[in-house]
């Protein structure tokens, strides 16, 4: 125990100071989205809600659903119980860096049976350059913890109990997954096949144990995970994401002059303030320690982690490097890798890789000279040189401010400008990205519905409205917009043709496909008229009709509406699957209306409509991660106990 040990005290040592002090701050990415959104989370399961649809970001949207938000990943529920503030974010970096050197350490462990060299290859991976330079990226770090144990489930079925540690394995993926980011998690899947090669190039005659464990685990992973990834399946087909072409990217590769920080940390200016490197500070931070590469080099003499090693890391930064490279180019028209963006992001296999190999040269190093202090003296420098560098010098770890100081001030801006005076029902519209207001996210901490969001996942047919709506304003209207903010002035204007969040356009022009909504929306006044789908056919309008919202919460609404005829009601409301309409028990049809918005064909006369969304995979998804979950804990069950009876009969 003495060596986990030693990984908890050194973690914890370099997450202290952000930890425990209130004149440091969470930053970039951790304040602007991840902490608002794990925090909105927590506040609506305290409140007895399970927030599938929030009505603040981009006038609705399906929360649960995104991925990153983690809400079904375990590791997450203690903090969702206990409340997310920038500190217990902090925790949960420090748990994931933790996560990472103890999957790295048993990994190393195994293959090397060196202590020493195996807390190094914990530590040189735990708290990688990877691990600090992303510290804002919440998700990123949660999956990245957890391909360590992929392969150390793979080497362990590869030599003996192969469907018991398939299961494991499948457990551990399933973890990954949860955790939300889908780049990492396809890389560390790839990271996987790339072990798993490693493993047939040892001893080439299980070539078929390791593949079908290779290809079984992410599977399993799957299985468990379909609560998530079902629904957020849904929304990344919705999203501006299916439109991003990795094939077509020019930024976030690597540039081979970024593997001086290697040994350099300061090459780019990270440490003293003068970062001028590629564009974003949080990808290019590569250094793990002086003496990983020196022993790195050493560790290629080992066989055992040699292939292991090499793999890991030249396959990765031939990738990474884009283009030029070549395999850049073959990779990235593969599905999934297809729709990502700044290959860099896979640093954290060559990171592995590297302190796989360190390790295994450290181990070369006190084989040859077997002195009992050499070993943990290696250790000790490496614990002073990654407690400097990455914690105490490095403004990536932690923002030197306090949290107030850099983002208080604007959240108080936001509130005394815009949510004070924001009447009921109505919303503000902004640029995406107003950092004035204080974390990009402010309108979850202000619980303030507004049109515009911060998140990689926008609703495709709401970013047309957006993009729309910037050069048509009167859009803003059917956005029940009644403030916006002039950023030409740097004021808050008012809206006075803002639309009440449910109205009987006067009248319908049906459009034959998205593309003609689309185009459209560049001439549409929606106080005279409202886009429908083709097939939409309402004998005769009534314009005149009245609706009025008596109840509202997220997700639902109950309105009361008058007309004359049978009618297409407009509701200011994103448009999404999964939202029904029912008025007296019987269903009404739901259709996209203006392109973005919610429509309902309600009947003639005086009566209330029933609105509610519900996720349209959330529910198959829980009963497949439910019954996996109950096949793979029963199966690992029995092994045990079949186990247990042969052990006794012996």
């Amino acid at each position: 125990m003495l060596c986990p040990a030693i990984l908890v005290i050194v973690t914890l040592a370099c997450y202290w100071v952000p930890l425990t002090s209130d004149q440091t701050s969470i930053q970039w990415d951790a304040a602007d989205e991840f902490r608002p959104a794990q925090d909105y989370l927590s506040q609506e399961l305290h409140e007895g809600r399970i927030p599938f649809w929030s009505p603040y970001p981009w006038s609705g949207y399906p929360f649960l659903a995104d991925p990153q938000v983690g809400a079904w990943y375990p590791l997450n529920w203690p903090f969702f119980l206990i409340g997310v503030t920038p500190h217990v974010l902090v925790a949960e970096h420090w748990l994931h860096a933790l996560l990472a050197a103890l999957g790295a350490y048993f990994l190393a462990l195994r293959l090397l049976r060196r202590y020493p060299a195996a807390v190094f290859a914990g530590l040189a991976y735990g708290l990688s350059g990877f691990f600090v330079g992303h510290s804002s990226h919440t998700p990123m770090l949660e999956c990245a913890a957890w391909v360590p144990w992929l392969m150390l489930a793979l080497d362990r079925g590869f030599e003996s109990a192969p469907v018991r540690n398939t299961l494991l394995g499948g457990l551990a993926a399933g973890a990954m997954i949860l955790g939300g980011h889908f780049q990492t998690i396809l890389y560390g899947f790839f990271a996987l096949a790339l072990f798993a090669a490693a493993l047939v190039l040892r001893e080439p005659r299980r070539w078929a144990r390791v593949a079908a464990m290779a290809a079984a685990i992410p599977i399993v992973g799957t299985l468990l995970s379909a609560v998530s990834t079902a629904p957020g399946l849904e929304l990344t087909l919705h999203s501006i994401r299916t439109s991003l072409a990795a094939i077509a990217r020019t930024e976030g590769f690597l540039p081979l002059k970024a593997l001086a920080t290697l040994v350099h940390p300061n090459f780019f200016g990270v440490l003293n303030g003068d970062y001028h490197g590629p564009q974003d500070i949080t990808q290019y931070y590569f250094y793990a320690g002086i003496l990983v590469v020196p022993l790195a080099l050493l560790g290629l003499l080992r066989p055992a982690v040699r292939w292991a090693g090499l793999l890991l890391f030249a396959v990765p930064v031939w990738y990474a490097a884009g283009p030029s490279g070549g395999l850049y180019l073959l990779i990235a028209r593969l599905p999934g890798f297809s729709s990502v963006r700044a290959p860099v992001n896979i640093w954290f296999v060559p990171a592995l890789g590297l302190a796989l190999l360190s390790a295994a040269g450290l181990a070369f190093v006190m084989e040859r000279r077997p002195v009992w202090w050499l070993g943990p003296a290696v250790v000790a420098v490496l614990c002073a040189d990654l407690l400097y560098f990455q914690s105490a010098a490095n403004p990536l770890a932690y923002g030197r401010e306090s949290y107030y100081s850099i983002y208080g001030a604007g959240e108080e801006l936001f509130h005394k400008a815009v949510v004070v005076g924001l009447p009921p029902l109505t919303r503000f519209d902004a640029p995406d990205r107003v950092p004035a207001f204080g974390p990009l996210s402010h309108y979850l901490d202000q619980r303030t519905e507004v049109t515009y969001g911060y998140g990689p996942l926008a609703i495709t047919r709401y970013q047309d409205y957006l993009n729309a709506m910037r050069a048509n304003p009167r859009l803003r209207d059917g956005l029940n917009v009644s403030r916006w903010l002039d950023t030409s002035a740097g004021a808050v204007r008012t809206n006075p043709g803002c639309l009440p969040r449910a109205n009987f356009p006067k009248a319908l022009v049906e459009v034959a496909s998205e593309a003609e909504s689309r185009a459209r929306l560049a001439t549409l006044d929606q106080h005279s008229e409202a886009l429908v789908p083709s097939g939409v056919h309402v004998a005769a309008q009534d314009g005149s009709g009245a609706a009025q919202v008596a109840e509202f919460s997220p997700g639902h609404y109950r309105i009361h509406f008058r007309c004359a005829s049978a009618s297409l009601l407009r509701i200011g409301n994103a448009y999404f699957d999964g939202w029904t309409a029912s008025s007296g028990g019987r269903p009404l049809a739901v259709v996209p209306v203006d392109h973005a918005l919610i429509g309902v064909l309600v009947p003639a006369g005086e009566a209330d409509l029933e609105l509610n969304y519900h996720s349209t995979y959330f529910l198959a998804g829980a009963v497949v991660t439910a019954l996996s979950l109950a096949v793979c804990l029963g199966l690992l069950l029995r092994l045990w106990l079949s186990g247990r009876r042969r052990n006794a009969a012996t």
